[in-house]
């Protein structure tokens, strides 16, 4: 007697089945009803996107592995090189690799705005008498550290208006921003589950496509 195969199928893979069916066919469809010309001609730009894109790869490997060996003899050399500019290149041993870094140059009256900082302490710190902490002083809680805080505070961020100012308040935002998309998403995965065990193709569908947009989004959010 042949033995009867105790595999069911649930709702959700019934669900899943009917869904794709249902897509390839309409995609079969539409297939049928363009024109040879449309064929040809999508054809045409898929091969030359591949062939683009191909191209693109090579050249960007071809410079990173450039970029690699000129890095290796440089790391063996201990050397940096010079640009037009002013700056330096070099490049940093990392795991097993090296990273490419550029050094700009700073201004000498940069400098000295800065040295300024710490010998005239502000006024926000309290030592208004123009006294400066002495080198033996624990930054620790106290005036010391709030001087040393503000001086690096004047150095990192000039001015609001400033790029420095923006960054950091894009950086803070965008952390904002992408908790509150991770609540949204684990939401859309409740939804989504909803809908497969109910087998709602429509509901399905349009879930699948948020949940896309929204997971996409959050790499580029990410600071």
């Amino acid at each position: 007697m042949a033995v009867q195969s105790t595999l069911r199928h649930t709702a959700a893979e019934d669900a899943l089945a009917a869904f794709v069916d249902k897509w390839t066919s309409l995609f079969k469809n539409r297939l049928r009803k363009t024109s040879r010309t449309t064929r040809i001609v999508a054809t045409i730009a898929l091969i030359t996107s591949i062939i683009l894109g191909g191209e693109g790869a090579r050249r960007w490997w071809k410079r990173k592995r450039h970029e690699r060996e000129q890095g290796h003899k440089l790391v063996r050399t201990n050397s940096w090189l010079h640009n037009k500019d002013g700056s330096r290149t070099i490049y940093v041993p990392y795991k097993d690799r090296t990273s490419k870094v550029v050094i700009n140059n700073t201004d000498p009256l940069t400098f000295e705005a800065h040295r300024r900082l710490f010998l005239n302490p502000p006024r926000v710190s309290g030592l208004g008498n123009g006294t400066v902490p002495s080198a033996q002083a624990k930054p620790g809680l106290n005036l010391a550290f709030l001087h040393q805080f503000l001086s690096l505070m004047s150095i990192m961020i000039p001015r609001w208006s400033s790029k420095e100012a923006g960054l950091l308040l894009s950086h803070a935002m965008f952390l904002m921003l992408r908790t509150y998309m991770s609540l949204v998403v684990a939401r859309l995965d409740g939804e989504l589950v909803r809908d497969l065990v109910a087998g709602n193709g429509k509901a399905l569908a349009l879930g699948l496509l948020k949940w896309c947009g929204l997971g996409a989004s959050l790499p580029i959010q990410t600071p």
